[in-house]
C-alpha cells in the first residue's frame, strides 16, 4: 500500500497536502499518514496523545488533486 505523509508546511485549514513516502520533508513530531489500497479504500493515522500513531477518520474531506508527487484533500462543502 502506498503511504502518503502530510506536508504540514504546505497544508492549510481547508486543504491537506500529502507527499509520497520517501519525499524529503522537514522534521516533524508526527504526521498524518494515509495508506491507499488498490481497491480505493484507505486508512489514516495521526499522532496520538504520546506521539504514537493512532487510527483516525477523515470524514468530510475529498480529493482535490492527485499527482505522482502530491495529493491534496480539500474540506468538503456541507449542503
Amino acid at each position: 500500500m502506498p503511504r502518503w505523509f502530510q506536508a504540514v508546511s504546505e497544508s492549510s485549514e481547508d486543504e491537506l497536502v500529502f507527499r509520497p513516502e520517501g519525499h524529503p520533508l522537514p522534521p516533524a513530531r508526527g504526521r498524518l499518514v494515509l495508506e491507499l489500497a488498490e481497491d480505493g479504500s484507505f486508512s489514516a493515522t495521526a499522532p496520538g496523545p504520546v506521539d504514537a500513531p493512532v487510527p483516525t477518520a477523515l470524514a468530510g474531506w475529498e480529493v482535490a488533486a492527485q499527482e505522482p508527487e502530491r495529493l491534496v484533500l480539500r474540506r468538503g462543502t456541507q449542503v
